[in-house]
């Protein structure tokens, strides 16, 4: 750990503090208080959680204040430091450090915190439009239940017994699953702009290819997410599910061919995308509130 006095901001991996062919570490700040009120980055995920006094956590260029009960999660390749006041009693905190490999969740692509929880590990769980910036912030009294977690991660990692990496790694998707309750729980959050940017390369598929029998499947494995967490991102962003706005772009596209063309309804409903004739003339008059014919013929006056 030379790095850290000969830059101002070092960047730590995984070796500076795993064990050999381990992926995951867990210490107190107090046991490493070089580290205490020093801007630095790392690269691996690391979960907090204070346990005594306060301090001002400084991340990139914005700061707020934590206390005991608190649980940030700093994401990868993150310039943060805590900052320990004086005033209060000693400031200590878990530090649980782990990269994704710990999961033995291959498929994942990344290292940060949202990368691994829209993974198949976890995407059941994970608040659908939960931005995930640099840093996450859990903070309330009633979060003191996460303590006995990290009590029992810490204390099977410095006894090392038999089976203890098979035990943290339980713990820690426990813990996870927890925080990601206590956020289904909190304020509606927004739409992150990674989760934004996959939406809009499925719009813009969609508004290509809509002549096509396209599931939300198939849609959701475009984009490496499951079903389930896919379809509810989807409406998050667009306010409706895939199935409504497949229909509402077919019906758009019919309307501009029967303005400008004067082919038969029934081409123009097949080449939309519609199989059933009976089922097109439903969904458009439903949406433009007119037949097909009734609506060619108002266009013309």
């Amino acid at each position: 750990m030379d790095n850290l006095n000969n830059q101002s901001c070092p960047t730590l991996t995984s070796a500076d503090f795993f064990r050999p062919d381990e992926d995951v570490f867990i210490h107190k700040c107090t046991q490493c208080p070089e580290f205490v009120g020093v801007m630095h980055s790392h690269k691996f995920i690391e979960i907090v959680y204070v346990i005594s006094g306060k301090a001002t956590h400084r991340v990139g260029d914005k700061s707020y204040n934590v206390h005991k009960g608190d649980l940030i999660v700093i994401n990868f390749d993150t310039s943060h430091a805590f900052f320990a006041e004086e005033d209060s009693e000693p400031f200590d905190a878990y530090d649980l450090m782990f990269t994704p490999n710990f999961f033995k969740a291959s498929a994942i692509n990344g290292g940060d915190f949202e990368t691994l929880s829209t993974s198949f590990l976890f995407y059941s769980l994970f608040p659908g439009n939960k931005p995930l910036g640099p840093d996450l912030r859990l903070s309330e009294r009633s979060y003191a239940e996460f303590g006995s977690i990290f009590d029992k991660i810490y204390n099977e990692y410095t006894a090392r017994e038999k089976g203890h990496i098979e035990l943290i790694r339980s713990y820690t998707i426990e813990l996870i699953i927890k925080m990601f309750r206590k956020m289904e729980k909190g304020e509606k959050p927004k739409i992150s702009a990674r989760q934004q940017a996959l939406i809009d390369s499925t719009l813009g598929y969609l508004r290509e290819n809509f002549k096509m029998q396209i599931t939300a499947e198939e849609l959701a494995g475009r984009i490496f997410l499951s079903k389930d967490y896919f379809g509810k991102l989807f409406k998050n962003v667009t306010n409706m599910p895939v199935s409504v706005f497949l229909q509402k772009t077919r019906i758009e596209e019919a309307c501009k061919m029967l303005v400008s063309t004067d082919r038969k309804i029934g081409d123009i409903a097949e080449d939309c995308g519609f199989n059933d004739i009976k089922f097109f003339y439903t969904v458009f008059k439903k949406q433009v509130g007119t037949t097909p014919a009734k609506f060619r013929e108002n266009s013309k006056q």
